[in-house]
């Protein structure tokens, strides 16, 4: 459709130097001269974008910037909150679930731990400028967490367990694959039951070897991308 590819160019230019959080866009007129496309068009294409958290129309002010695409590089560990912290986005966390379970034996596997030990399952989303935009299930041994509780995830999970457990994190394996939503995910993100989905699965590990989390992480689309340079082999 004509109006997708206006927004994704509109989403490009969003997303590059050309424009800071807080700009105003072009007015409907401009964007109609510029692309050579209806009005009707570039109001669609500007409907898409509100729905994806990068612009918010109001009345009388035009159509401003409030967030960017985060592209994420896999060669650096980060928490959501440090992709964020520089594009002027709200982050707000909120605790949907979380409890004490017993490991089945994919959990034994993951987070190497004996079936007789406790696992905290944590279910949480990130709202983004207010709107829940971040899917997150964790698993995480009992036994490295004496003070867990409600409070310390409502907040970033990496600086609750660096700054306040003074656990020295290494790094984290980490599997991408395309997913269509659950019902969790269909009942937090407000998604129809055949969005797709990029689901990202990591294993932490500390720098003593053992495991502090198993994590299934989703986005909605356009919220996050990761970007990759590999070399060709000599």
């Amino acid at each position: 459709m004509l109006y997708k590819k206006v927004m994704q160019d509109l989403r490009s230019r969003i997303n590059s130097d050309e424009f800071e959080v807080g700009d105003i866009l072009p007015t409907e007129k401009a964007l109609s001269e510029h692309y050579g496309v209806s009005r009707v068009t570039i109001r669609n294409a500007i409907d898409e974008l509100v729905e994806l958290g990068l612009v918010a129309k109001r009345q009388g002010a035009g159509t401003s910037i409030i967030g960017k695409t985060v592209v994420g590089s896999l060669l650096t560990l980060k928490s959501t909150n440090e992709y964020f912290s520089s594009t002027n986005t709200t982050l707000e966390y909120k605790i949907d679930e979380f409890s004490l379970i017993d490991p089945d034996e994919e959990l034994v596997r993951l987070l190497k731990v004996e079936k007789t030990e406790k696992v905290y399952f944590i279910r949480r989303f990130k709202l983004l400028n207010g709107k829940p935009s971040v899917y997150e299930e964790s698993y995480m041994p009992a036994s490295l967490y004496p003070r867990m509780n409600v409070m310390s995830l409502e907040g970033s999970k990496y600086r609750y367990l660096e700054e306040e457990l003074g656990l020295d994190i290494d790094g984290a394996s980490q599997d991408f694959e395309a997913i269509l939503p659950n019902e969790s995910m269909r009942r937090i993100l407000d998604i129809d039951p055949s969005t797709p989905l990029l689901q990202v699965l990591s294993i932490g590990l500390l720098k003593d070897g053992r495991v502090f989390e198993y994590t299934k992480l989703v986005s909605l689309p356009g919220t996050m991308s990761y970007k990759h340079y590999l070399k060709r082999g000599e």
